[in-house]
């Protein structure tokens, strides 16, 4: 009803319109453009915008004599239809009356026997948008800049194109049939399909297009779901499955989450993996075990050696527990190494750009939440020196 009604309203415009045609032309002519036209069209005839615009996307031809007469008699046969309908719709029994009529005449059309069965639910296979998707190796190029894209086989980091001013933070080995898991500053996660992330020789696409990254957020890590790679879910009494990821915050703050949560694919939105104080942000994520321990520094060289079961599991997001107690006014963690092995170490950037490595052996291990050692009296740390990206040899790889 409320198309015809639309419908009447336009040819009503036109009517209007034939009755002053040598006028309205002189008007479309000398307008500056269809809403200028459609304007002073509303100023010198009884039409509205909705009038107005459909009389300008009218061929001219059409407002002929001969054309305003099939107009005219369709406003005619419109106007008539639309009593008929405002009838039936005020009255129970003609609305019924067609009902009835409309049901039999489907009855006429299509009243033989049904030729084909109905499936039952366990027959009926559920789409799976896997079943085509060809399965390939493939590594997940993240950079610091938070861009991404796939890549297949490289020879070198140093071969990979990154923007002026970035650099590569990650190569995840996966295939197009798992996921990767990008965790950024603010607590949150973002599980991506393989096969989403776009294939190229370029610098790709930033992951703000996959993703709702708040203002400021960086990526400061990425895991993929590959159980090659990535080992699976072991439960465990009276904890959440392994593996575990271990997580340092700027202010000192370090727990210990279960990976299960961040297997499949999330919103946009993501997942909170980290709640966070005002202020503070993820400096450092990363698989541990509980025979590991790890070293925490800070910008004013300040460092600290525990071992990882002082951090608690946690079962969902948190803040976890004091790691370093930061004691002077502008200091902050700036990352952690995690030492699975006694040649282990952590390399640092100190403020005069020469760099440092700190062992096990000077720096033994302490209970956590302490202030650490004060490693230099005469400078601070600029950076921590990430480990060297290891890259996936996919010839010996099935």
């Amino acid at each position: 009803m409320a198309q015809l009604e639309r419908r009447i309203h336009v040819l009503e415009g036109f009517a209007i319109v034939f009755d002053g045609l040598e006028q309205a032309l002189k008007i479309i002519r000398r307008s500056e453009g269809k809403q200028d036209a459609s304007q002073k069209l509303q100023r010198a005839f009884p039409l509205d915008e909705v009038q107005a615009n459909a009389v300008l996307e009218l061929q001219l031809y059409r407002i002929s004599q001969l054309e305003i007469g099939r107009i005219r008699e369709e406003l005619k046969e419109k106007r008539a239809e639309a009593a008929r309908s405002r009838a039936i719709l005020k009255s129970d029994r003609k609305l019924w009356r067609v009902v009835r009529q409309e049901l039999s005449e489907l009855g006429a059309q299509f009243g033989s026997p049904r030729r084909t069965s109905i499936g039952t639910a366990d027959e009926i296979a559920e789409f799976d948008p896997q079943a085509y998707i060809l399965k390939e190796n493939t590594n997940v190029v993240v950079t610091a800049d938070g861009w991404i894209r796939r890549v297949g086989r490289t020879s070198g980091i140093d071969k990979l194109r990154v923007r002026d001013g970035d650099a590569v933070i990650a190569v995840v080995p996966a295939s197009t049939l798992d996921h990767v898991v990008f965790f950024c500053s603010d607590g949150t996660a973002y599980t991506l399909p393989v096969s989403e992330i776009p294939a190229s020789t370029g610098y790709g696409e930033p992951l703000a297009k996959h993703a709702k990254l708040r203002d400021g957020a960086s990526v400061v890590g990425a895991i993929t779901t590959d159980s090659r790679f990535t080992p699976g879910d072991i439960v465990k009494k009276n904890a959440p499955p392994s593996p575990y990821l271990f997580v340092a915050t700027a202010r000192g703050q370090v727990p210990r989450i279960s990976f299960t949560t961040f297997r499949q694919p999330s919103t946009k939105a993501g997942r909170r993996y980290c709640r966070l104080g005002k202020g503070d942000r993820v400096v450092h994520l990363g698989f541990v075990n509980d025979k590991d321990t790890l070293f925490l520094i800070s910008k004013h060289a300040r460092l600290i050696h525990f071992s990882t079961k002082d951090v608690p599991i946690l079962s969902g997001p948190g803040k976890g527990v004091r790691g370093l107690k930061l004691t002077e006014a502008g200091d902050e963690v700036l990352g952690a190494r995690r030492l699975s092995r006694p040649s282990d170490s952590l390399k640092v950037i100190n403020d005069h750009h020469r760099e440092l490595a700190f062992g096990q052996q000077k720096y033994q291990v302490t209970s956590r939440g302490g202030k650490g050692v004060k490693t230099s009296q005469r400078t601070g740390i600029r950076s921590i020196v990430p480990p060297e990206i290891e890259l996936v040899d996919w010839e010996g790889v099935e």
